[in-house]
C-alpha cells in the first residue's frame, strides 16, 4: 500500500498540471470565463457600433434632404414638432390606449 506522500512524489507533475489548469480556468484574473465574458461584451459593442454608424448615415441623408428645400423643412417641423404659422391653430389628436 502506498502512502499519500509517496503518491504525491510519484505524480507531482500531473498534480501540478491539474492544479495549474484549474487555477487558470476558474480563479485567475484572466480566467477563461472572464475572457469569454469580455469577448461576448466586445461582440455586443461591435454590433452596437455598426447599428449607430448606419443611423449616422441615415441622419446625414435626412439632414441633406431637409435642408435642401424649405418646404421639406417646414413640413418636417410641422409634423414632428407641431410648429405652426401665426394665423393657424394646431390640434393634436392622440389615439386612446385600450
Amino acid at each position: 500500500m502506498l502512502n499519500p506522500v509517496s503518491l504525491l512524489i510519484k505524480y507531482k507533475y500531473i498534480i501540478t498540471i491539474l492544479v495549474f489548469s484549474v487555477w487558470m480556468l476558474f480563479f485567475d484574473g484572466n480566467s477563461v470565463m472572464f475572457m469569454n465574458k469580455q469577448n461576448n461584451e466586445l461582440l455586443d459593442l461591435r454590433a452596437q457600433e455598426d447599428f449607430l454608424k448606419a443611423e449616422i448615415v441615415d441622419m446625414k441623408d435626412m439632414k441633406i434632404n431637409l435642408f435642401s428645400d424649405d418646404n421639406k423643412l417646414e413640413r418636417f417641423a410641422r409634423e414632428n414638432y407641431f410648429f405652426k404659422k401665426d394665423n393657424e391653430d394646431v390640434y393634436v389628436i392622440e389615439k386612446a390606449e385600450d
